[in-house]
């Protein structure tokens, strides 16, 4: 097994490389983070991309042997809006042949990258132990009242999910406080705090996407950011969220009494 890593920023990517460094030889990665230190000790070669580039990166791929990629991080989506003329032919074909929304424009990448023999790996089978499990999760269970909220936002969810944004919000008091669209679940957060102080957020997954990106995600983070804003308990999608690091998450929660719960899509969570 051979298997490039395109990296952005966060926790995830370099947990990724760190698996994969313990599976195969340093491998090639691909880094789009601000800072790339992190990913030093498990590559055998570092590329540095300013912007997506998928003609470098299957070239590249191809030169180093590797016939896999796993695309993991955080990457902002300005930059596929707001600045066309940095991204090279390939990347611009691609784009410009795809629907503007984060599925459809991931979904044309990992076309892109099928079509040239290069393979693309869900991420989750490379950390299973890090997926999300039915139930209780935390040390405190979440009471009635945020019982209800996460009922509440998971329907809300199942409307908006489809239509390709909200992948998370934050419900109090049966209210709509904030929903995730492109800033993404730390910043819904800290707005939520801004305009609430208190609630419950629900994160799932859109119905039917392809679950080898943009798988959605948790950490210490979001944990961080809730105890910030006043948010006291988090319903994530079992089987299709990924905790980093998860005994410092659960710690983290348990000093914060957050209550932590993964809900199954179809069913209604009960007290």
């Amino acid at each position: 097994m051979s298997v490039a890593l395109i990296a952005g920023d966060g926790v995830l990517p370099v947990e990724i490389a760190r698996r994969l460094s313990t599976l195969q030889s340093p491998g090639l990665i691909f880094s789009l983070c601000r800072d790339p230190s992190p990913l030093n000790p498990y590559a055998g070669k570092i590329i540095p991309l300013k912007s997506p580039n998928i003609g470098r990166a299957i070239r590249e791929m191809k030169s180093y042997g590797a016939d896999k990629v796993i695309m993991a991080g955080n990457i902002p989506k300005r930059l596929i809006y707001c600045l066309p003329l940095i991204f090279d032919p390939l990347s611009l074909r691609v784009l410009r042949r795809a629907l503007h929304d984060d599925h459809s424009l991931l979904g044309a990448i990992v076309g892109a990258f099928e079509e040239h023999g290069i393979q693309v790996m869900p991420y989750w089978q490379i950390l299973p132990e890090f997926i999300a499990i039915p139930g209780k999760l935390s040390s405190r269970s979440p009471t009635k009242h945020e019982i209800d909220d996460m009922n509440y936002g998971r329907e809300i969810l199942r409307v908006t999910l489809p239509c390709s944004f909200g992948q998370s919000l934050c419900v109090a008091d049966g209210s709509v406080v904030a929903i995730e669209a492109m800033e993404g679940t730390d910043k819904m957060i800290l707005r939520a705090g801004e305009i609430s102080g208190r609630g419950v957020v629900v994160k799932m997954m859109k119905p039917g996407q392809d679950m080898r990106y943009d798988l959605p995600t948790v950490g210490t983070m979001t944990l961080e950011n809730m105890h910030k804003s006043g948010l006291t308990c988090l319903a994530v999608e079992a089987g299709k969220t990924l905790i980093l690091k998860p005994d410092e998450f659960f710690a983290l929660a348990d000093e914060y009494n957050i209550a932590v719960w993964g809900i199954k899509n179809a069913e209604e969570i009960q007290s």
